[in-house]
């Protein structure tokens, strides 16, 4: 993986660096004369872990143009742990202007000798054409490559490639294959993607159990997206026996989170299973998922502003967000496109022309500024 934290990447290389002998040990503390003074006589060792102090750690303050010159020393005599620090320092632009074009040549130095990590980003780069030309097919090389030893964040990407026919052909059984082995180490992106491969039939595969098991290894350790996986199979009683009660439970978890479906899921429980005051908190689900943008959240808004639903009739405000949902519904949600037209039709046929007028006219006023800055938003085609 790429790791934008900082501190988090010091502590693998120097766990690595450890681990390879290339360190004695983690304190650093009272070592840093000596280190100097070997470093200055061209030891590429104690210039990759001066470097490494240099970014802030082990009590030395940080000094990211120290950090940059010391890896930089230890590079040019091909120490791969150094000369991918140094593609990361090029990559964010740590004591140096950011440069990708330098990042993917360290990087390439270190993948060329084996170092997994770097064969990883360096595949990352050619995905994005970042320093590099864009080219799946080397992107899919080197993340192989990587995800052949066993590295979790290259075995997802590896499988997501495969899944998509990315760089590779498409093969949704090496996907899951790949995406497996991520999962057993615990990957939690593989793991929610797994359960959904298993839950919606991708690849003419569809096993509930299966879902269940990878969606609650990710919902353990705090995923939302997880979690609300779970929440999903307790409410249709897949892989599990249906139990309201836990899927309730589940997406409380995730909705507690912001997770925008799970708070729709979690307002149409509690219109299910509740009384006057959990209507009320649907009400307040959907209006929040509405607001951020969810095209179900806004759907069901609607139809409890047009229709009570326990809540005080507003045709307008209704209509308006049915509008919305009309226009920002994923089509390949054939099911909810389908209710939204109806609901519309049926609106019609019972809303007042001034109503809708004002309607549209509020669904062209929220679209307007949730693209304030973004571009034209997209307003003929809310006149429904």
């Amino acid at each position: 993986m790429h790791f934008k934290n900082l501190d988090r990447l010091v502590e693998v290389l120097l766990t690595e660096a450890e681990a390879r002998g290339l360190v004695k040990s983690l304190d650093f503390s009272d070592r840093v004369p000596e280190l100097l003074r070997e470093a200055e006589q061209g030891s590429k060792e104690a210039q990759f872990q001066l470097g490494l102090i240099y970014t802030g750690h082990m009590g030395v303050p940080r000094d990211f143009a120290k950090a940059f010159k010391w890896c930089r020393l230890a590079a040019e005599q091909g120490l791969a742990e150094a000369q991918y620090s140094l593609g990361h320092m090029y990559q964010n632009g740590q004591g140096v202007d950011q440069d990708f074009a330098a990042a993917a040549k360290w990087y390439r130095g270190a993948a060329d000798q084996g170092y997994t990590r770097a064969q990883l980003d360096l595949g990352t780069l050619y995905s994005n054409g970042a320093g590099v030309p864009e080219d799946h097919e080397k992107a899919a090389k080197w993340i192989a490559r990587a995800a052949s030893k066993g590295h979790p964040e290259a075995q997802y990407n590896l499988g997501g490639m495969y899944m998509t026919g990315t760089g590779l052909p498409r093969n949704l059984k090496t996907a899951a294959r790949w995406l497996r082995r991520a999962a057993e180490q615990g990957h939690v992106e593989a793991q929610i993607l797994l359960g959904r491969m298993y839950f919606t039939k991708v690849g003419d595969v569809k096993n509930p159990k299966d879902a269940e098991k990878w969606f609650r290894r990710a919902a353990e350790v705090g995923s939302a997206e997880g979690q609300f996986g779970l929440a999903m199979l307790y409410n249709l009683g897949q892989g599990v026996r249906q139990d309201l009660a836990k899927s309730i439970e589940w997406c409380e978890k995730a909705a507690d989170q912001g997770l925008r479906e799970a708070k729709c899921l979690l307002g149409h429980l509690l219109i299910q299973t509740g009384g006057e005051e959990e209507h009320l908190r649907a009400f307040d689900l959907f209006q929040e998922g509405a607001e951020d943008g969810h095209a179900e959240s806004m759907f069901y808004l609607g139809v409890m502003l047009a229709g009570g639903g326990g809540v005080e009739v507003d045709h307008a405000q209704g209509y308006k967000w049915i509008t919305l949902a009309s226009v920002l519904i994923h089509p390949s949600k054939k099911e909810m496109t389908g209710a939204i037209k109806r609901t519309l039709e049926y609106s019609q046929m019972r809303m007042s022309e001034e109503d809708m007028e004002r309607g549209r006219e509020m669904a062209w006023d929220w679209q307007r500024t949730r693209h304030a800055g973004k571009g034209p938003a997209k307003g003929p085609d809310l006149a429904v």
